[in-house]
């Protein structure tokens, strides 16, 4: 939905949270509006979407990274094509800087096989298909900051929702399930994606409406979610401000998914301590915020209306003293966690 250039100055590993040197929100990658980015790059970090079984922590970026960047692409079409077009536009910009590769997947790597498992049959697991879970760095950052802030927290629920949403169940400071799949395309209602789907839905389509792989691809990422319901906006600021039938039923399908897979995920923690709002509907929308909470006072998460409104740049506790389950809100920092992350690869190397 958008492409974000962040230039951090780091004299070592930072721990805290630390303000981007210089910063910039683009159209497009291209060498034009890339020529502002400051000269003195040591080393140049990218968000890369889908690594597959194949990478479960950064990696410096050579030819075979690419190659592999650019196969996964295959299962991410909307992210790995564009992330690899970034690399190779950065290489004519900063010949012979190292580009380290950050990967979404890595953090699900501590998935246990019953929630990486499809029920399928058992050579898609040979070959691959899995679930692999995104917004890896996002969870990997939101998770260190909350025991950062509050200290160590067993049960931990991060609701990341932005243009594309997911959930992602951390246990002791790993994940153990999260919503998306296989592909960025499962789990919950998105800006333009669908989420999860009864997948006959598909084989009617194809075999009864003659729909072709190709076009169902287009509807299923780029014409379903918060879009494909209201006919409106992918925007949830448009669908909220909307008196519209049709962005209110937009609004209540996006709540009831979301409201659904947070129930699930807690099951699977057995129980929950924190319940985190990160991105940017999570962040910027007290409107949800406080309709999921309302869903889940039979949890023991009670929100604080006030501190709910309140509009402000830091983290902080939502929830209500003596709620049984913290509601906390924590500014996802995917650029930081990005340049602690190239800091850390360098320094192995």
């Amino acid at each position: 939905s958008s492409i974000k250039c962040s230039v951090y100055e780091l004299h070592a590993r930072p721990s805290h949270p630390i303000a981007p040197a210089w910063e910039a929100h683009l159209d497009s990658i291209d060498l034009k509006n890339l020529k502002a980015i400051p000269k003195e790059i040591d080393a140049i970090g990218h968000r890369i979407v889908h690594g597959g079984k194949k990478y479960q922590k950064s990696v410096r970026i050579d030819g075979s990274v690419k190659e592999a960047i650019k196969k996964f692409a295959d299962i991410a079409p909307l992210h790995n094509k564009a992330d690899l077009e970034g690399i190779e536009t950065l290489e004519k910009l900063f010949p012979n800087k190292p580009q380290i590769a950050v990967f979404d997947t890595s953090f699900h790597a501590t998935l246990p096989l019953s929630a990486a498992v499809y029920p399928g049959p058992y050579e898609w697991y040979e070959e691959g298909i899995q679930k692999y879970g995104f917004h890896g760095i996002s969870f990997q950052y939101c998770t260190r900051r909350v025991q950062e802030l509050y200290g160590q927290m067993g049960k931990i629920l991060i609701c990341h929702l932005g243009s594309g949403a997911s959930l992602c169940a951390v246990k002791e400071g790993k994940s153990i399930d999260t919503t998306m799949g296989f592909t960025p395309l499962d789990g919950l209602m998105m800006d333009t994606r669908s989420g999860s789907i009864d997948p006959g839905i598909l084989l009617y389509l194809l075999e009864k409406k003659k729909q072709t792989p190709e076009s169902l691809s287009k509807v299923l990422n780029e014409r379903s979610g918060l879009l494909g319901l209201s006919g409106l906006s992918a925007d949830m600021r448009d669908i909220l401000a909307s008196e519209d039938p049709r962005a209110k039923l937009a609004l209540e399908v996006y709540l009831h998914r979301l409201v659904s897979s947070i129930g699930s995920l807690t099951a699977v923690l057995g129980g929950l301590d924190a319940l985190v709002f990160t991105a940017g509907i999570g962040e910027n929308s007290p409107l949800v915020r406080k309709r999921v909470c309302e869903s889940l006072n039979f949890l023991g998460i009670h929100l604080d209306p006030q501190a709910n409104r309140e509009v402000s740049a830091k983290d902080r506790d939502l929830s209500l003293s003596g709620s049984k389950t913290k509601v906390l809100l924590v500014h996802t920092q995917e650029a930081f966690e990005i340049a602690r992350e190239c800091w850390q690869t360098l320094t192995t190397c």
